[in-house]
């Protein structure tokens, strides 16, 4: 990736991180973050792991979005981000968050085998990579349940909210349409919390709890 993209990314990432009230990187974190962000551009040339590369849009589009849902976390010590694809949330959140154990789940091998470079890459010691179907994988014991622009969401989540145990949360990055949806197909008596993501007319985090 050329210095440019670089400089372009560190600046619209710095800037993102002060829109959305995010609280302050290290420069370690930072660069971090561009690392990865740098990982993914080089990838994304011939894997599909998203279409929103270009610096500005993908710093707050991706990056900054991720990070806003670290002040959810509270004192969750173990998280599972369900199809994490390029990583996100999960490579923001254990960027952020080096207390906690984050757990990447993804089923396709190549993705995986990306979010496994990166956590060599970037020696992210508290990043875990799982590559397993969310329905072969045992969730029980996860304090935090995350999942972003994840593929069947309509079908997959829906069982996710009825297991949740009275110890688990769902962060769901979504939009108040897929959320609706979801809840009145959950089984049980989901509760539901929004928070509007900062700059987005529809995006909104929806936290999810059983009664």
């Amino acid at each position: 990736m050329s210095r440019n993209h670089t400089d372009q990314f560190r600046l619209a990432l710095e800037a993102a991180v002060s829109s959305f009230r995010i609280d302050e990187l290290t420069e370690e974190q930072i660069g971090m973050l561009v690392g990865h962000y740098s990982m993914l551009r080089r990838w994304n040339q011939r894997l599909n792991l998203t279409r929103i590369s270009e610096p500005k849009d993908a710093a707050k589009l991706h990056y900054a979005e991720s990070l806003f849902g670290a002040r959810f976390i509270g004192g969750a010590q173990t998280l599972l981000d369900i199809g994490s694809g390029a990583g996100f949330p999960a490579i923001p959140l254990a960027v952020a968050r080096p207390d906690v154990q984050v757990t990447a789940l993804e089923a396709n091998q190549k993705k995986s085998v990306f979010l496994k470079e990166v956590k060599d890459e970037l020696g992210l010691g508290n990043l875990k990579v799982a590559s397993a179907r969310l329905e072969e994988f045992d969730w029980a014991d996860y304090e935090l349940l995350t999942s972003r622009a994840l593929d069947r969401a309509e079908a997959v989540l829906p069982s996710v909210i009825a297991s949740l145990n009275p110890t688990q949360r769902l962060l769901l990055f979504s939009t108040r349409e897929l959320v609706e949806k979801l809840d009145k197909r959950a089984d049980g008596e989901p509760r539901v919390e929004f928070c509007a993501i900062p700059d987005s007319k529809e995006r909104l985090l929806a936290i999810f709890t059983q009664k």
